[in-house]
């Protein structure tokens, strides 16, 4: 899994924001943590998990950009939001793969 070098992270998920990367980067999953990544399908933008599912091989082998850590459903929403509008603000329009391939770590 690889990390936006600018990691958009929800206000609650703040709170917790070592101890939430240190548990996902060693495979742990958390409870009511949800990742948004580059979209694995080429027809989308941003994709959100529930961290969980990232453990499953299916997705270890796709090696998922992580751009933005949330806790739960709605803060995973908004997080994904204020992205969509920083690529818009910065881009003037939604390429993902100019926006997100940019800075990466």
């Amino acid at each position: 899994m690889r990390w936006y070098r600018h990691l958009y992270i929800g206000k609650t998920a703040s709170e917790n924001k070592s101890a939430i990367i240190r548990a996902l980067r060693k495979g742990k999953p958390q409870l009511g943590t949800y990742v948004i990544t580059r979209a694995m399908d080429s027809d989308g933008i941003l994709d959100i998990y529930h961290n969980a599912v990232l453990l499953s091989g299916y997705y270890k082998d796709r090696d998922p950009l992580i751009m933005g850590i949330a806790t739960g459903k709605r803060e995973a929403m908004e997080v994904a939001r204020n992205i969509v509008n920083d690529m818009y603000l910065k881009n003037g329009d939604f390429d993902i793969d100019t926006f997100g391939n940019s800075e990466h770590s």
